[in-house]
């Protein structure tokens, strides 16, 4: 069961609690708190958007240019983290885990031979010290975030005793009514829970997005060696010359051909390259449609907050504070649109080895399959946000590029 792979057991421990990892999918038992908490997290934070958004019309006047700065980029994430927090509510997005464990996961191909074990392995290995890596940054950058004002807290209110100091909060909101200064401990407190649900709705969602994607690269390169190296014919066909071009003379050629017991044998592998092809195509056409309004949302709060958070960056000090999350933010740009960029580059060779299929040797009907074949994977296989722009390192260098010009 590749669910007991030591890196699915560590996303659960991570991302059951917010229902990123709906586990009830899987036969475990959830508790009632958790099914509660993931069902009430889309409304919980459009509730936390609203209280920013009444912040800001209160203290529109009041803020300057880099708490300005701060709210607009947390608005813009509470935002993107709503929208996100109904993902593991879809049935769809439970259909296509259920797919990925139970049907699309290399463990369950490893028995066919040494190749796809040996990718199998490759592909768990890189799962696993991906999904450490991603564990170590969240939890860092949202540590980092609470302890820099709990920090300024301490040190101005019980140690310097600071005359007129403002308590500091990772987060603001406001409602009426509702002032978060009087509840200081609880909101803290709160506050972090809030940063925990935003890491796990931002860097975990994606963690699942790119473990997928190793998956269906690991495909790829099954499907390549596959193709290339196809079984040649075991004899060679000796023709006469003379009764091909039907003059005198004792020349003769040799062709190596496949014989009709070997032509059946043919025909049965292509077919089974075939439906691998077309198992890959399927599966990744189910996740683009899946996650491809996600992925356009993510662009457009890269476009927006990534040049607010070096703004943010260039305080002096506040680095310690935001230079996480921008790591992470960037971090999560730039590895989407490699991973991305990779499976394309990967798909985009098919057709080459496709190619070296000894389609010269096989009857005229497998020769009709490998053509039709050769010509399906001519397309490049992608995933898009929202069927227009191609994820890829393209669009994360207009990105990039825009990001640095609103910044200077």
């Amino acid at each position: 069961d590749p669910l007991a792979l030591n890196y699915f057991k560590i996303i659960r421990i991570f991302m059951v609690a917010p229902g990123a990892w709906p586990a009830d999918v899987f036969g475990e038992k959830l508790s009632l708190l958790v099914r509660v908490h993931r069902a009430l997290m889309p409304y919980h934070t459009s509730v936390i958007v609203i209280g920013e958004l009444y912040y800001l019309y209160i203290h529109k006047e009041e803020l300057d240019f880099l708490n300005m700065g701060h709210m607009i980029i947390f608005t813009f994430l509470g935002v993107l983290i709503a929208i996100r927090s109904i993902l593991p509510q879809l049935r769809k997005y439970h259909l296509l885990l259920t797919k990925f464990v139970r049907v699309m996961h290399l463990m369950h191909f490893k028995n066919k031979g040494p190749y796809y074990k040996q990718i199998n392995e490759t592909v768990d290995k890189i799962s696993y010290y991906y999904t450490i890596f991603a564990a170590i940054v969240v939890a860092t950058a949202m540590i980092n975030f609470n302890i820099v004002p709990l920090f300024n807290n301490v040190t101005n209110v019980l140690i310097y005793k600071t005359e007129n100091y403002t308590l500091e909060f990772a987060l603001y909101y406001k409602y009426p009514g509702f002032d978060p200064l009087d509840y200081f401990p609880s909101t803290t407190i709160y506050n972090v829970y809030l940063s925990y649900n935003c890491s796990i709705m931002v860097c975990g969602i994606d963690l699942i997005l790119f473990l997928i994607i190793f998956q269906i690269i690991g495909h790829v390169y099954i499907l390549r060696y596959n193709l290339e190296n196809f079984p040649s014919p075991k004899i060679k066909v000796v023709f006469k010359l003379e009764e091909i071009l039907k003059h005198k003379g004792n020349e003769d050629i040799s062709s190596e051909m496949f014989d009709a017991e070997e032509n059946r044998e043919v025909r049965l592998k292509l077919q089974e390259c075939i439906e691998h092809h077309k198992l890959i195509i399927g599966f990744t056409d189910e996740l683009s449609e899946l996650f491809g309004p996600i992925l356009a949302i993510n662009y457009c709060f890269h476009l927006v907050c990534c040049s607010l958070l070096l703004l943010e960056c260039s305080e002096g000090g506040a680095w310690i504070r935001y230079g996480p999350l921008t790591v992470v933010i960037y971090g999560q740009l730039i590895q989407m649109s490699v991973i991305f960029e990779m499976l394309g580059s990967e798909t985009e060779k098919l057709p080459d080895s496709a190619y070296f299929l000894p389609w010269e040797c096989m009857d005229t009907s497998n020769r009709r399959t490998a053509c039709i074949m050769l010509h399906k994977m001519q397309y490049k296989i992608s995933l898009k946000a929202l069927g227009l722009a191609a994820v890829g390192v393209s669009t994360m260098t207009g990105i990039l590029k825009t990001t640095f010009s609103y910044y200077a």
